[in-house]
């Protein structure tokens, strides 16, 4: 009766032998796993866990076997938690765990407490894997004495700090000296403008020309504007030379007011258009020789020479 058994045996192994090793089922390599230093921890610290996973290629994480955020014990919390694949690269395939734990002990002395150990698994098709991260001790501190030592007074509060005396010298010299540079400039600003207290400064006649002229030629365009943008800028040289101004007068404005030669060529063609208009009575021709939008230009220009001039 024993022959036909060992028998058996012997053919077993032959066909095993002939059919060749069975395929080593995948699995995971090692669990790494690094964090902050293992004591010095208070109520309310956040800590960091970094666990490095190393299995066979094929091996993937499976998203359900991670743990969730949310309370873990009474006193302890899982914050966060980011998985990372870093690839494949020797032969293996690594897989990294980011966690952030918060901790709300409060020990009344120095205390070993620990952070649970864990499984995951991986998956390669229809072969499966574990790993195992350890669990993770360390030493937690109280915040204060359990019977602290009582001061003179018979009390545990300590007095209030003394306020210490800040030199402000420095900081009110440089307050005072930004504050008059600021006022001084805008002095200068406001009466280079024009403004208040420099208001007789505003009477510029240009300065005033300039606004008469983008108020009516910007709502109208016809002949009638345009004799009236015409003795608008004739009033304007009449009060800047004091008289009535005639071409022939240029010269002597010029020599007067210096500040306006180098614009001459311009002021000699308003004059000629302006003959045009008013002694010609050829509206058309005075367009030609000073479109509305030059002469617009010719008010800005002899604006800016007088406030050039103060």
């Amino acid at each position: 009766m024993r022959l036909p058994s060992a028998l058996s045996l012997v053919l077993a192994i032959i066909a095993g032998s002939a059919m060749g090793p069975l395929p080593a089922a995948a699995a995971v390599r090692s669990v790494e796993l690094s964090g902050p230093r293992p004591f010095g921890v208070f109520i309310g610290d956040v800590i960091r866990h970094e666990v490095t996973i190393t299995a066979d290629p094929g091996l993937r994480m499976v998203a359900a076997s991670l743990p969730r955020p949310g309370p873990l014990t009474y006193w302890l919390d899982l914050r966060g938690i980011d998985l990372e694949d870093l690839g494949t690269g020797g032969g293996v395939r690594r897989h990294r765990l980011h966690l952030e734990y918060q901790s709300f002990y409060a020990p009344l002395e120095t205390l070993a407490l620990e952070i649970p150990a864990f499984t995951l698994t991986l998956q390669d098709g229809d072969e499966r894997a574990e790993a195992t991260v350890p669990a993770w001790r360390f030493l937690t501190s109280s915040l204060r004495e359990i019977r602290p030592q009582r001061d003179e007074t018979g009390t545990y509060l300590r007095p209030d700090a003394a306020p210490r005396s800040v030199p402000l010298t420095g900081w009110l010299v440089a307050t005072g000296g930004s504050g008059g540079s600021a006022l001084l400039l805008a002095g200068l600003i406001a009466r280079h403008r024009g403004w208040w207290p420099f208001r007789t400064r505003a009477r510029r006649p240009f300065a005033r020309a300039v606004r008469e002229l983008r108020h009516s030629l910007r709502n109208r365009a016809d002949e009638r504007t345009f004799r009236t943008a015409l003795q608008t800028l004739h009033r304007a040289f009449d009060a800047t030379a004091k008289r009535r101004l005639l071409s022939e007068d240029l010269p002597i404005f010029f020599d007067a007011a210096p500040t306006f030669r180098p614009l001459q060529g311009d002021i000699e063609r308003f004059f000629a258009a302006s003959r045009q208009a008013f002694f010609r009575s050829d509206d058309a021709a005075a367009v030609r020789l000073l479109p509305p939008e030059a002469l617009l230009v010719l008010a800005g220009r002899l604006a800016a020479a007088e406030r050039a001039a103060g």
